[in-house]
């Protein structure tokens, strides 16, 4: 049973962790991934929702100044926020990120989702002794969200 959803996936990505989930967000759920300084009114307008994904870095979102400068117009949107990180284990350091990071009046439109992320240093990417993290099994709940 396919079922149409119009929504569009944003993201802001330095390491290329966020763009991989974001990516797989827009095959799972078969809408158009752009980036967030391209998302006129026009395309707003035909969204019923918005799928907005971002690493975190020392406790600041990517995207954290966007939200902050877009948070009226997408007022009438739902929401759905995902964060990538690799130390968020933690729901006290989570509620701080979010605290400081999204908009008071965005909050109660918008669903969070943590993501793990990959470290990488010095341009190099660190590898977890349990293996990769990073897996398209960690956007089941949030494309559960999205299509409820």
């Amino acid at each position: 049973m396919a079922t149409s959803l119009n929504g569009v996936v944003v993201y802001s990505s330095r390491n290329g962790t966020t763009l991989q989930y974001a990516d797989w967000m827009k095959r799972e759920l078969e809408i158009p991934m752009i980036d967030p300084a391209r998302l006129d009114d026009q395309v707003l307008a035909v969204c019923d929702f918005v799928v907005i994904g971002t690493p975190v870095y020392s406790g600041k979102l990517l995207i954290g100044d966007w939200l902050t400068d877009n948070h009226e117009r997408l007022g009438g949107t739902r929401l759905f926020l995902f964060v990538v990180g690799t130390d968020l284990a933690d729901r006290g350091k989570r509620l701080m990120v979010i605290r400081d990071n999204v908009p008071t009046g965005m909050l109660a439109r918008c669903e969070v989702f943590f993501l793990a992320g990959r470290l990488i240093v010095d341009g190099v990417e660190a590898v977890a002794a349990d293996g990769d993290l990073v897996t398209v099994s960690n956007i089941i709940p949030l494309v559960r969200a999205v299509r409820a």
